[in-house]
């Protein structure tokens, strides 16, 4: 038995960290906002509609970054407004860590750009269909984070056991 427990959990664990890290089912929704002169200023709000047609299935909700070498931080905190199509909205504050403790980015990395998938819900069942409309801004102290290029909004379907399909 301890020979099977200490198999089963390193097991599950890399099973879990591959079926959310790697992010790779068909997007149901996906907009990204360009940022203008890569910069985002505090007061900006990046707004996208989500319409939603299915109460059944389950969904990961994950937010789109990409950045340049311009970001100076390693971190980044955003405010997540949701209103439901019933006018119910509210407000999560959450944080994700874009760099490791030596500044080498986590997210893929292109000539100039690094794209950031950050797992924001890992599931999610919507209990109305209509429009949810999904708010972003940034809860940085700066007012203005230089180095952003873009953010947005993916909607993956999830398959029965919670992976992505």
């Amino acid at each position: 038995m301890k020979g099977s427990n200490s198999f089963s959990v390193p097991y599950s664990l890399c099973v879990a960290g591959c079926l959310f890290a790697a992010c790779t089912a068909p997007a149901t929704f996906e907009e990204n906002v360009k940022l203008g002169g890569d910069r985002w200023m505090k007061n900006n709000t990046v707004s996208f509609t989500l319409p939603v047609t299915d109460t059944l299935g389950a969904y990961a909700i994950i937010i789109g970054l990409r950045n340049n070498n311009d970001y100076p931080f390693r971190n980044i905190h955003f405010f997540v407004d949701v209103t439901s199509p019933g006018g119910v909205s509210a407000c999560d504050t959450v944080e994700y860590e874009l760099a490791d403790a030596q500044g080498k980015w986590l997210g893929k990395q292109g000539n100039y750009w690094v794209d950031h998938r950050l797992l924001y819900r890992p599931v999610v069942m919507f209990t109305d269909t209509g429009n949810y409309v999904f708010g972003l801004r940034h809860g940085m102290r700066a007012d203005t984070l230089h180095g952003i290029g873009a953010v947005g909004l993916r909607l993956e379907l999830l398959d029965i056991e919670g992976g992505q399909k």
